[in-house]
């Protein structure tokens, strides 16, 4: 058996696993991801990674970053929260490890995740929109990934939906991300919510509520019909843990409806799969396709 040590590095958390060659788990956990942002990320990757080496043969380490790198050299051209990475080769930083190592953006590998072993395993091409803090996305093209100059390819978070207000406050990200739902939430209501207990009170009818969690899903509606008609994909699959919120899809769907029925004959709309895990699903997956090339 072939061991691997997969990570999901995110802005708040790294999670880890110590997965078999098809991503079953054996171990996992995580730690806090450094605040300082001095290069202790590093120095918490290499102590991690070498207790797993005292005790099996890693085969390799598999990392999924909120980042724009270079695939094939392992640098980082641009980074969000993490600006340790930024301008690193995390390859050459890891290197000391002595096992190889692959690299991947953060929603290219929840995309792989769901070509791999998710919603995505009979589409050609495919578009995955992650919400949470902000809004990400994964373009899958014609049977691979399509990363871009400088693998900036699918940051759809940045894409402008109201050209007569402020470009800042009117990207896809602060129109249509969980955090900004719950934040506009808290400004008129005063009340600080989770996900669940928002979609509770929409569901009970809270005008206070309605209002916003309507605009969230026109938000989302409307940036799923510019995916569709600029790139046709077979589906377009969202994740984050808003996602699994009931009917979540079917909202969306209702509304593309309305704005134009073909669309959703072109396309159809989805959820992802996998939540928790489909970074570190994904980032396996990425090194597998590295090694064969």
């Amino acid at each position: 058996m072939s061991y691997y040590l997969v990570y999901d590095i995110g802005g708040t958390s790294v999670k880890y696993s110590l997965m078999d060659e098809v991503a079953n788990v054996m171990e996992s956990s995580s730690f806090h991801t450094p605040e300082e942002r001095d290069g202790s990320i590093f120095e918490l990757l290499i102590h991690t990674t070498e207790s797993f080496q005292q005790r099996y043969p890693l085969s390799g380490l598999a990392l999924s970053v909120p980042a724009a790198v270079d695939v094939m050299s392992g640098y980082v051209h641009y980074a969000g929260q993490i600006t340790d990475f930024i301008g690193k080769n995390l390859k050459d930083e890891l290197e000391q490890l002595g096992i190889p190592i692959e690299l991947e953006n953060d929603a290219n590998c929840a995309a792989l995740a769901e070509k791999w072993k998710g919603h995505a395993q009979d589409c050609n091409s495919f578009v995955c929109v992650t919400i949470g803090t902000g809004i990400g996305g994964a373009i899958y093209l014609n049977g691979d990934l399509y990363r871009g100059k400088k693998g900036m390819a699918g940051e759809v978070g940045l894409m402008y939906m109201n050209a007569s207000q402020p470009i800042e406050s009117t990207t896809f990200s602060r129109l249509g991300s969980t955090w900004n739902l719950l934040n506009r939430v808290f400004i008129k209501t005063g009340e600080r919510v989770s996900g669940e207990e928002l979609f509770e009170r929409y569901y009970r009818g809270d005008h206070r509520i309605v209002d916003e969690v309507d605009k969230f899903f026109d938000t989302l509606a409307i940036g799923a019909a510019n995916l569709i008609h600029t790139l046709a994909p077979e589906k377009i699959l969202f994740g984050g843990g808003i996602s699994a919120q009931p009917n979540f899809t079917n909202h969306i769907k209702e509304r593309l409806d309305h704005m134009s029925p073909g669309l959703l004959d072109l396309t159809q709309i989805d959820v992802c799969k996998h939540r928790n895990t489909a970074g570190q699903i994904g980032a396996l997956y990425h090194f597998h396709k590295m090694k064969k090339k």
